[in-house]
């Protein structure tokens, strides 16, 4: 597994001065607080269907809870990784921007990028650890920020990312259950929505070189192919339990429908990038990549 520095940087430290200067700045911005006394698991078993998996309702209650607390922190982790590839983005864009309302419209953007960052890390009481919290889908992201033209990053992060992105955070929030972080994902969404709104308009206006076109494929195929590759469930449930047989492995995920679940997300990929490149889709339905695959 890649871990790439574009999506994780060493903190500076809390002493630092910088880092006094930032949290007071931010303070000013975010709708949640540093000093919450937020509770360890932040989404119920049922997000996951794991009340209808026998496997899971064997388990211990203390294990299970260790289960559901450290897919929490997966969820908060994937949450802040997501926001720091929006400004490292917009960090790109502004510079390579054409005109100056092009450039002062991603410096705002990244502006409210890292405010997101500290609205959730105002939900953490841990560190993000890519060893342990990553996700296969945040390679192509960060290998986009880096290698991809201005047009294959205007797909792959405004449209791509901020609409899968989109859709995340609206089951987050509605199946959260602490309040101010309700809140958080739905100030965020709002933010989130003018972002990818306005993806979708510039990428109908650009032209794409063949080259730029070879990226934007390439990127989403791996992009959607690590949202397939993505085990965070299982994964967790054997970290902290019994590994279970290819048999139990089966039944688990006929009882929690994670084929059904992964399909629907998928065609909801496939539905938005419909809005703006319809020859990406033909290319990528050939190869399969909206078709949930076997576990």
């Amino acid at each position: 597994m890649e871990i790439d520095s574009t999506l994780y940087l060493k903190n500076i430290g809390n002493d630092h001065p910088l880092t006094n200067l930032l949290e007071r700045a931010l303070d000013q911005y975010t709708v949640s607080s540093s000093d919450l006394d937020v509770p360890n698991i932040l989404w119920p078993k049922e997000r996951y269907q794991l009340e209808k998996s026998d496997h899971f309702l064997k388990i211990e209650p203390e294990i299970q809870n260790k289960i559901l607390q450290h897919i929490t922190e997966l969820n908060l982790s994937l949450s802040s990784y997501i926001e720091t590839s929006g400004h490292n983005y917009g960090a790109k864009m502004i510079l390579m921007a054409d005109t100056i309302e092009e450039k002062s419209l991603y410096a705002l953007f990244t502006a409210e990028e890292a405010i997101h960052l500290k609205e959730f890390q105002n939900f953490m009481n841990f560190k993000p650890n890519p060893e342990i919290h990553w996700h296969p889908m945040l390679n192509p992201l960060a290998s986009a920020i880096k290698d991809g033209e201005k047009n294959t990053c205007l797909y792959i992060i405004q449209v791509l990312l901020e609409g899968f992105g989109m859709a995340h955070y609206t089951g987050l929030k509605n199946d959260c259950l602490f309040d101010p972080l309700k809140q958080t994902y739905d100030r965020i969404l709002k933010d989130e929505a003018r972002h990818h709104g306005t993806g979708l308009i510039l990428s109908k206006e650009s032209q794409l070189s063949k080259y730029e076109k070879e990226q934007i494929f390439e990127y989403t195929r791996e992009f959607i192919s690590g949202l397939q590759e993505a085990n965070w469930i299982i994964n967790t449930i054997e970290k902290f339990g019994n590994p279970m047989s290819t048999k139990e492995l089966q039944k688990f995920n006929e009882q929690t429908n994670k084929s059904d679940i992964l399909n629907l997300r998928l065609q909801k990929l496939k539905e938005m990038l419909l809005k703006v490149n319809h020859d990406l889709v033909i290319n990528l339905e050939k190869e399969k990549i909206f078709t949930a695959k076997a576990s």
